[in-house]
C-alpha cells in the first residue's frame, strides 16, 4: 500500500487559508467569530479529543476487520508525514503568533487525511478527515467541533 498520488495532488493544489477568517458559505459548519475564539477552539481538549476519537475509530476498525492491510499502517504514517512535512507545510503561510499550534493541527489533519484516503476502500463513509480537506479547499481551517461527535457540527475559521 502507498499514499495515493491523487490525494497528494489534492493537497498540493489547495490555496491554503485564502479565506481564513472570512465569512463562509460552506453548509453545515459553524464559523468561529474571531481569531481569539479560533485559537481557543483549535487548542481545546474537546477538538483534540474529537480528532483522536475519529482516528482511533479508524485504526480499531482496520485492526479488527482488515488485519493484513492494517500491517502497512506504520509505513504509511511515515510516508504521509514525509509528504506533509516536506511538500505541504512549507507552502502554507501562517500568522507568526499562532504558527506553532496551527502547524501541529495542520500536520495532524493532513497526515490523517492521507491515511484515511489510503484505506478508504476498507472504511465506511462519511470520511471525517476528507471533510476537513473540503474546509481547507474552501480556504478556511477547521478548529473545533460543536456537540459530541458524530452528532454536531464542525467549527471553522
Amino acid at each position: 500500500m502507498k499514499i495515493s498520488q491523487l490525494a497528494k495532488y489534492r493537497l498540493n493544489n489547495i490555496n491554503w487559508l485564502v479565506n481564513f477568517g472570512v465569512a463562509t458559505t460552506l453548509p453545515g459548519v459553524i464559523q468561529a467569530q474571531s481569531l481569539s475564539l479560533f485559537i481557543k477552539e483549535l487548542n481545546s481538549d474537546e477538538w483534540e479529543g474529537t480528532t483522536l476519537v475519529v482516528g482511533n475509530k479508524i485504526t480499531d476498525y482496520l485492526a479488527k476487520k482488515h488485519t493484513n492491510k492494517y500491517q502497512h499502517w506504520n509505513s504509511l504514517v511515515k510516508e504521509a508525514k514525509n509528504v506533509v512535512e516536506n511538500d505541504i507545510i512549507p507552502k502554507i503561510i501562517l500568522p507568526e503568533s499562532e504558527k506553532g499550534s496551527m502547524t501541529e493541527n495542520l500536520k495532524w489533519d493532513l497526515v490523517n487525511y492521507l491515511l484515511e484516503d489510503a484505506y478508504s476502500t476498507f472504511l465506511q463513509e462519511p470520511f471525517f478527515f476528507d471533510g476537513l480537506i473540503n474546509v481547507y479547499e474552501a480556504g478556511h481551517m477547521p478548529c473545533g467541533w460543536s456537540g459530541t461527535w458524530p452528532a454536531g457540527k464542525l467549527v471553522i475559521y
